[in-house]
Parts: structure tokens; C-alpha cells; sequence
């Protein structure tokens, strides 16, 4: 399993298990807390900031001319660190050099994502709880 998808299994148990905390897998079937708790999640999502999927990396590399310290065979000092971000959409991942203009934009709207998805995650549990143990007052729910 390489790094990355070990990453993301990662963060997916923390964000499984922070749910499991903030809602309480006690049977948490209150039918206005779930409207309540419904209410605030849709407002915060209203108001999101704005998101970006990628990963953040960062890269050190060695240049083309034979005669740099980053080519010496004993501690050589490679160029950089270099920040990068990489984004994968429609079966292409597309790869920007993060400028200090830009690295804390990225490092916000990817932080802003995972936020987001610990939010949707939340929602999809109260509607979960909703439909299992309140199906018959569901019409008249907003």
C-alpha cells in the first residue's frame, strides 16, 4: 500500500471515528435534535469557504550541471524544497509549483475540504437517523 492511499485510509478512519464521537452512536434518535443538528449542518454548508481536493507535497531535485553541490557524491544539498499541488480530475492529475503567493491559499482551501467532507459526512448520519427512526414524520420534515 503506498503512501498516499495509506494517507487517505487514515484520514478516513479519523473522520469515521470524530462522526462516531460528535453524534454518539447511542442512539441518537431525538427527532428535533436530528432537525436541529440537520438545520446547522445545511447553514454551515451555506456559508462554506472556498475548497480545493489535492494534495500538498513538497520536493527537493538535483539540476542539470555537473559541477553544483547537489550533485556531490557526499551530502549533497539539493535545490528547493519546491511545494507542490497536485489535483486529479476527470482521470488526470495536474500538478502547479506553489509560490508563496499561493501556498497559503492551497494550504486553506485543501484544509477547507477535508472540513467540508467531515460536515457531509455528519449530514449523511443525521439523515441516515432520520429516515431509519422518524420515516413517518418525514413529510412534514423542512
Amino acid at each position: 500500500m503506498n503512501i498516499e492511499w495509506q494517507s487517505r485510509s487514515i484520514f478516513l478512519l479519523q473522520l469515521y471515528l470524530s462522526m462516531i464521537r460528535c453524534l454518539g452512536m447511542n442512539e441518537r434518535s431525538d427527532y428535533e435534535w436530528l432537525l436541529r443538528e440537520r438545520r446547522r449542518l445545511l447553514a454551515q454548508l451555506a456559508a462554506w469557504p472556498p475548497v480545493l481536493r489535492g494534495s500538498l507535497r513538497e520536493h527537493a531535485s538535483r539540476c542539470g550541471n555537473p559541477n553544483c553541490r547537489c550533485r556531490a557524491k557526499k551530502n549533497p544539498v539539493l535545490h528547493g524544497p519546491y511545494r507542490y499541488l497536485s489535483h486529479r480530475y476527470q482521470n488526470r492529475t495536474q500538478t502547479i509549483l506553489l509560490t508563496k503567493t499561493k501556498l497559503p491559499y492551497a494550504r486553506d482551501w485543501v484544509a477547507n475540504y477535508k472540513r467540508l467532507i467531515q460536515t457531509i459526512y455528519e449530514l449523511c448520519e443525521v439523515n441516515f437517523r432520520l429516515l431509519r427512526y422518524h420515516h413517518d414524520k418525514l413529510e412534514s420534515a423542512p
